[in-house]
């Protein structure tokens, strides 16, 4: 292997496999949608109030009127509460299920031009130019081998320098969430 520039050893808890769930959903929600769903449950709300507040005529078209103002506020609130609900639920359920496999001690080294994350049971090593792409979010960094195939660093486990090195390493490949 190369000259290392990083070498860390952790464990994978499950709080750092939530957030790496988090990052990644982040990662892969274009803003287009965000946007587009905010509208939607803004439209949602007005209409339903407004309709709301000029026309009961039966309690039936009331009932209506208040569920599509729910249908707003859920559409609105999806991807800030409903969804990270939703993924802390299941990615704390799939970590319990798989905690064998999740717990084992990994070491990460980072060299000039190679990528290596090593655990008892997989090693991982991937030359420089072969990395799709490498995400930094709030509490973890992905390491993209192509859209679909990654693995992840939680931010816990390593300093600051380390995270300027893995930037470096990354150069345009780059990106923060």
């Amino acid at each position: 292997m190369s000259n290392s520039i990083i070498e860390e050893c952790f464990l994978i808890t499950k709080d750092d496999y939530v957030h790496m769930m988090l990052d990644r959903k982040k990662f892969f929600t274009p803003k287009e949608n965000k946007i587009i769903l905010r509208i939607l449950g803004i439209i949602a709300v007005c209409s339903g109030v407004a309709a709301f507040i000029n026309i009961r005529e039966s309690v039936y078209q009331t009932i209506c009127w208040i569920l599509l103002i729910l249908i707003g506020f859920y559409a609105l609130s999806y991807y800030d509460v409903i969804c990270p609900s939703q993924i802390r639920k299941n990615a704390s359920k799939f970590y319990e299920a798989n905690s064998k496999f999740l717990q084992n001690a990994l070491t990460l080294h980072v060299g000039d031009e190679l990528f290596e994350l090593t655990s008892e049971m997989h090693k991982v090593c991937v030359p420089q130019r072969y990395i799709y792409k490498i995400i930094e979010g709030k509490n973890t960094i992905l390491v993209f081998f192509d859209k679909n195939e990654y693995c992840f660093i939680p931010k816990r486990a390593v300093n600051e320098n380390d995270i300027r090195q893995i930037v470096s390493f990354a150069g345009d490949k780059y990106r923060k969430l």
